[in-house]
């Protein structure tokens, strides 16, 4: 999962590329969004699989693509789609994978691109696993970047040692990230209370919690389940709109 096989003026992107929707998941939800989905991820979620998800992770076929674009023609997407637009009218620029920071210091180079060629940059927020630390610049400047981290419970089916870094979710916690744990039965909560939220002191108003589910059908299986753990720890509940609409977990 290196990235020294591409330019330093290149991005590896996912099947999705970039596309416009309204944000499914998390703090931000239902906000208009442009996603630009990278490639390679360092976790698996090989214990998130169930019938209609068999990968696990549901955006798995899109992210285990590579396709290498460069800066001038990401940004010449944006402008010709008409995305640019979205983004000054204030759409929200979700950067997600995948682990988007596996790539992060092209991306960093790719955010300095974009403000010489549009003299501003959009409004962005981050979809992370929270395994990989932040630059402190995502924070500086123009760009005060947000992030919605993910980190994934045991039953995810990655080892410890590659899913929970207490230093990165430390520094999560400490910036007022947003916290979304994916629920698969009710065992999961003592892991993100004793683990999560107890260990780094995290506001219950700063956790959202979200089924576990690859389908319409699934979804509506167990989100009752996950509704009544927010209401009984006062957490937020977030469904996942992109299966609640459209039954689909990628490209809507």
């Amino acid at each position: 999962m290196s990235n020294e096989s591409i330019g330093s003026n290149e991005l590896f992107l996912s099947d999705d590329k970039i596309f416009y929707t309204i944000e499914g998941e998390g703090e931000f939800i239902g906000q208009p969004s442009v996603f630009m989905r990278l490639s390679m991820c360092n976790l698996t979620c090989k214990g998130f699989a169930s019938a209609d998800s068999p990968h696990g992770c549901d955006s798995f076929v899109s992210w285990s693509i590579k396709n290498k674009m460069s800066f001038e023609e990401i940004v010449k997407f944006l402008e010709e789609s008409g995305y640019k637009n979205h983004l000054l009218n204030g759409a929200i620029f979700k950067i997600t994978g995948g682990e988007p920071l596996i790539q992060q210091t092209k991306l960093l180079r790719f955010i300095d691109y974009l403000f010489l060629r549009w003299s501003w940059v959009p409004r962005i927020d981050f979809e992370t696993n929270a395994t990989l630390k932040p630059s402190a610049k995502w924070l500086a400047g123009n760009i005060k970047a947000t992030f919605t981290t993910s980190p994934k419970l045991s039953s995810n089916g990655d080892p410890d040692n590659k899913r929970y870094i207490p230093e990165v979710l430390e520094w999560h916690a400490s910036k007022g990230s947003g916290f979304k744990f994916v629920i698969k039965t009710e065992k999961d909560m003592e892991e993100v209370l004793d683990k999560y939220v107890d260990c780094f002191d995290i506001a219950p108003g700063r956790v959202w919690l979200m089924p576990c589910c690859g389908s319409r059908q699934e979804h509506s299986e167990v989100s009752s389940m996950v509704a009544e753990l927010a209401k009984k720890h006062y957490f937020n509940f977030s469904p996942r709109l992109q299966l609640v609409i459209w039954d689909k977990a990628l490209k809507v």
